[in-house]
């Protein structure tokens, strides 16, 4: 858990790059880490706005809304029902 801990503020500080992509399929995998599996009706938009999960780098080089950005890490998280919280951080 440590190493998953120092990896993913690496990502986040820049230290390690990370595609865009990629970033947003590791926030994905923290947000199932932190909260389980996606639920529709518990989980709505806004739900993830307190969470740092993409490198600032990521957000300015696309012309996205913070919004946007949670609708694709929503899409990927969705994608993991049933993937336990601690496989998440391998």
């Amino acid at each position: 858990r440590l190493f998953y801990l120092q990896v993913r503020n690496a990502k986040l500080s820049d230290e390690i790059y990370c595609p865009p992509e990629t970033s947003v399929l590791l926030a994905s995998y923290a947000v199932q880490a932190k909260h389980g599996d996606y639920n529709s009706e518990i989980h709505k938009p806004g739900c993830l706005a307190n969470d740092r999960l993409l490198p600032q780098r990521v957000m300015d080089q696309h012309k996205l809304t913070k919004e946007q950005w949670e609708e694709r890490i929503m899409n990927w998280w969705a994608e993991h029902k049933g993937m336990p919280r601690y496989v998440a951080t391998f």
